[in-house]
């Protein structure tokens, strides 16, 4: 394969402002701290995972015993 003949340009990084309760969890005290405090002043944002139902239905469930 022939060399590339120019650099590959990538767009840059920006601020991480959503964030998953399980992204809060592996973070730094002081970082937590920070992160915690921009979400209660509106910067910064959770994101909403949603909850799954789980199917509660019993197996003896219609069953005449």
């Amino acid at each position: 394969m022939p060399k590339r003949k120019e650099a590959e340009q990538f767009a840059d990084l920006g601020e991480k402002d959503c964030w998953h309760l399980y992204g809060l969890q592996v973070l730094t005290p002081s970082k937590f701290a920070s992160v915690v405090g921009k979400i209660l002043n509106g910067r910064y944002m959770l994101v909403n995972p949603g909850t799954q139902k789980k199917n509660t239905t019993s197996l003896a469930k219609g069953m005449n015993f």
